[in-house]
């Protein structure tokens, strides 16, 4: 018998069809001869350790024959939904039910029950929908239950940044990691009691109801909504580890943190095989909580939060959450408010962590145009609720009172830190602008929300003092980053001295609120059951920011010069001495030397302040009323370095990191240095990239924003 040519490998004899053969097991199972048993990953690449290695090769696409422009019309639809949507399954919205667009908008989310993706304006699936003639078309083409080939889903190894060691073989292990009922039950209970600031993203009615099923069915539940679990129940044991240890020890032998790692690490696999990039409903929410913990627990390496949040936020993106739900068809009141709230946490998030190592935020390349979180409490509103009730005035205090005011004040520190981040200095006239739009959002927040005297607090709950110090701290920050290139100018101008003042009465109001949260954190004070929050979450770099602006105003002269253009402090009104403010610097450290042995980071501070006190005591020759700053700093060098003879310098923008770190004494030239981008030695002349005295930047419990 004569072969046949290539032509003729597509049909037999009798010319039908040759039928392609699927490939159901993986690769490495399919070149070692073994049996899988189909997972992700299969039970052979569990025992051989290389869970990274099993894949599998796609599906063949089923080609019917178009038998008519309809047909073929009908086939380039359902071509372009693949590219979308793992099923292939898209569910449309009535003519009468979509909501008007703008012109150049474009946009519409697709929902898939795998994935929900966001199509853009630059994306053919948007320009599809806008032909007319192809309408009749998009109708849901039956399902022949095969797998399609997700375009976004990486072929390669899983995300790396949540590796974890006991890798559990399937989802049967995976669940056996849980603890019993009732300590799942009292762990959720303390992280939904506990303030967190991811707590607002979870909507606690919803969830109860899925957990009460999860219970009956645990086998049942999706991958990503274990992963929420998870994250909760580590959170809890974090939380709990402050608040009430005794609990912790009779739960386990295994100590809490090596537990909270262990169900983090679950959390992590339950996002890995459930394919986080193609992000689901509970995907998003288990993601942050994710971040979060890596945010607490990882003080040490920044970085790594720092890459969660950028591939949390493409993550939101890909979901379309950078669009208000306002905009987009086919969003449920329900899902709106919660998209509100993720979005407006993560990027909170995101710009926290960046400014806390200097870098630029993820937020600085996107335009977004959500809005702001209702002022609604999760009993107002549920899955099934056609239109949102009014939001309640904020006058009323709830537990969105604080996320919402954070929110607002968090939009204006993104403007505040994009300027410091620009490469070129922005004009005065913006500058005020911010610093207007600034004032604003805080004149608009409720007064039983903004700092007041101890005095004045005695029958307010402690979360809510904790809350106005955290609003409070914020806003001063932003006040302080705004206007601090002024202080720094070689000939001060007039025309500046109001961002001079404003950014050194920002700094005297951070060193106040550091006074009044230390005293009242003692035992015996107001705060004494939350003390665990000075060791844990004092936002360190905001209140030495503001020793530094202190302490730069004390040794320039030209500031101080009687008649002189330069001398902005005599205008000021109150006017100050510079024994008022040395002062307050003398107060702050003192507080860091008492802190000294709670942690690292406060022991790091205090040296950091009496640095700038030495030099200011050799520079102006004041005496220090008995503060123990003696002893000379040595450099990496070995050489003793002259304090009276350093003097301020200009080295660039702020904003600017850099790997060599100054030594101790160089902490003082911080003419334009950005305390977020320093790094120390460890004693020993090495350069340590992170500073260990650089903690989470104004993260409090209540919201980190």
């Amino acid at each position: 018998m004569q072969n046949g040519g290539p032509n003729d490998l597509g049909g037999g004899v009798n010319g039908h069809t040759k039928r392609t053969r699927v490939l159901l097991s993986c690769a490495p199972c399919r070149n070692s001869k073994l049996k899988c048993d189909r997972a992700t990953p299969c039970g052979q690449c569990l025992r051989k350790g290389k869970p990274d290695g099993c894949l599998y090769a796609p599906r063949p696409e089923k080609h019917k024959p178009a038998k008519s422009m309809a047909a073929r019309l009908k086939r380039l639809e359902g071509m372009v939904r693949e590219m979308i949507d793992t099923d292939g399954n898209v569910h449309t919205v009535p003519a009468d039910e979509k909501i008007l667009q703008e012109p150049s908008a474009g946009a519409f989310v697709v929902h898939g029950q795998k994935a929900t993706n966001f199509v853009g304006g630059t994306h053919f699936m948007a320009i599809l929908e806008d032909i007319e003639d192809l309408k009749n078309f998009f109708e849901d083409t039956d399902e022949d239950g095969d797998e399609t080939h997700d375009p976004y889903e990486n072929a390669g190894p899983p995300e790396l940044l949540m590796f974890s060691r006991g890798v559990p073989k399937n989802k049967e292990e995976l669940l056996a990691i849980l603890p019993e009922k009732p300590i799942v039950d009292r762990l959720m209970n303390r992280y939904f009691n506990s303030n967190s600031p991811s707590q607002h993203t979870i909507h606690v009615p919803t969830f109860l109801k899925e957990y009460n099923e999860f219970c009956k069915n645990p086998k049942g539940a999706p991958l990503h909504w274990i992963a929420l679990l998870y994250m909760i129940l580590a959170l809890g044991i974090f939380l709990s580890a402050f608040t009430c240890p005794h609990e912790l020890e009779g739960d386990s032998p295994v100590p809490p943190m090596d537990r909270f790692k262990q169900f983090r690490g679950a959390a992590g696999w339950a996002l890995i095989w459930g394919k986080y990039s193609q992000p689901g409903p509970h995907t998003l929410q288990a993601f942050l909580l994710y971040v979060e913990g890596d945010f607490m627990y990882n003080r040490e390496n920044r970085m790594n939060c720092y890459l969660l949040c950028s591939v949390m936020i493409r993550m939101m993106l890909k979901m379309g959450l950078h669009r208000d739900p306002s905009k987009l068809p086919n969003i449920t009141p329900y899902d709106g408010e919660m998209r509100r709230r993720l979005w407006n946490l993560a990027t909170q998030l995101d710009l926290l962590v960046a400014f806390n190592l200097g870098l630029p935020s993820m937020m600085h390349g996107i335009e977004s145009d959500v809005g702001l979180p209702m002022h609604l409490m999760d009993s107002d509103f549920d899955k099934d609720t056609k239109e949102l009730p009014p939001a309640r005035p904020l006058t009323d205090y709830t537990p969105l009172t604080y996320p919402v005011i954070k929110s607002a004040i968090s939009r204006v520190f993104f403007l505040v830190v994009r300027q410091a981040h620009s490469l070129t200095a922005p004009a005065y006239a913006e500058v005020m602008q911010v610093d207007a739009k600034l004032a604003e959002v805080w004149e608009n927040a409720p007064t039983f929300m903004k700092m007041k005297p101890m005095e004045e607090c005695v029958m307010d709950p402690a979360i809510q003092v904790i809350q106005r110090f955290g609003l409070a701290s914020m806003y001063q920050k932003c006040r302080c980053i705004l206007h601090r290139r002024y202080l720094i100018e070689g000939v001060p101008k007039i025309e500046h001295d109001y961002s001079r003042r404003a950014c050194l009465d920002a700094a005297l109001a951070l060193l106040d609120y550091q006074k009044q949260m230390h005293e009242a954190c003692r035992p015996g004070g107001l705060l004494s059951r939350s003390s665990w929050f000075v060791t844990a979450l004092v936002a360190v770099n905001d209140f030495l920011l503001a020793d530094m602006v202190v302490a730069l105003v004390l040794q320039n002269d030209k500031f101080w010069e009687e008649g002189g253009d330069s001398n902005w402090m005599a205008r000021g009104v109150p006017m100050l001495s510079r024994d008022e403010l040395l002062q307050h610097l003398k107060r702050s450290y003192r507080i860091w030397s008492e802190m000294a042995n709670d942690a690292p980071e406060f022991k790091k501070a205090a040296e950091v302040v009496q640095t700038m006190l030495r030099r200011i005591q050799a520079q102006l020759g004041v005496e220090m009323d008995g503060l123990d700053i003696s002893g000379s700093t040595t450099s990496a060098s070995g050489e003793t370095a002259s304090l009276a003879n350093l003097s301020l310098h200009n080295s660039g923008p702020s904003t600017i990191s850099s790997s060599i770190g100054p030594t101790a004494e160089n902490f003082v030239d911080f003419g334009m240095m950005d305390l977020n981008s320093m790094a120390t030695t460890d004693g020993t002349g090495t350069c340590q990239e992170d500073p260990p005295w650089m903690m989470q930047n104004g993260y409090d419990w209540v919201s980190p924003f």
